[in-house]
């Protein structure tokens, strides 16, 4: 009788190295074309903006939430993975080196994206080690992986916060709770199947629109 995976990307080439598991893909590929998404809709376009954006993205929220969390639960993963013994230290460090990257952008494009940095900063660090508690509700999911970080990408790219930037930033953080939820059946539902299915369908159509996204925006250029 198949079973449900005890995370549902703890499967295949990904599970044989805690270091890359930590990459936690697909959900940080997912949560990188959201990012996308939000820089290649705005009035205006700097790629160097853009990379410097994923730069942060990937050190902060990618390398050091995601090292911090396994780090900080070694109970959680040690039956399935070998967990370094500085792997918490790393994650920390990614994610100063993510804030610096980040008041590096604000204090050269717009110092009000420093409010971004500090909160994601904070979510980086609180989320993973569910303290406060709060951080690792749904709402708080929601807000700090999908809302703010979507607005903070728009803002850093625009300079400014439009009606509809705001808009998909709460469809963004409705969305990525729905993520996590189908994450979680995946390996605690009986129809365990159809929520990988489900995270599969919403994996690739959030690439499809990033990729295109992106694209379309770079051709303009």
């Amino acid at each position: 009788m198949e079973t449900p995976p005890v995370e549902p990307d703890l499967v295949g080439p990904w599970k044989a190295n805690t270091w890359v598991y930590g990459l936690r893909v697909p959900f940080s590929l997912i949560f990188i074309g959201w990012i996308t998404l939000a820089q290649a809709i705005g009035p205006s376009f700097n790629l160097e903006i853009y990379l410097f954006t994923l730069l942060a993205t990937f050190l902060g929220l990618v390398v050091g939430a995601h090292y911090i969390d396994i780090g900080s639960s070694k109970k959680k993963f040690s039956p399935y993975l070998r967990i370094p013994r500085y792997m918490l230290a790393v994650g920390i460090i990614a994610v100063a080196l993510g804030v610096a990257v980040g008041a590096y952008m604000a204090f050269r494009w717009n110092l009000g994206f420093l409010i971004f940095v500090f909160v994601e900063g904070f979510a980086a660090l609180s989320y993973p080690r569910e303290n406060p508690k709060v951080m690792h509700s749904y709402a708080g999911f929601g807000l700090t992986w999908g809302t703010i970080p979507f607005l903070g990408a728009y803002f850093i790219q625009t300079s400014t916060i439009s009606l509809l930037a705001v808009g998909l930033s709460v469809f963004i953080g409705f969305s990525v709770v729905m993520m996590h939820h189908l994450a979680i059946m995946s390996r605690e539902s009986p129809a365990w199947k159809d929520a990988l299915y489900l995270l599969s369908i919403y994996k690739y159509a959030v690439y499809v629109v990033a990729i295109a996204a992106i694209v379309g925006r770079l051709v303009v250029l």
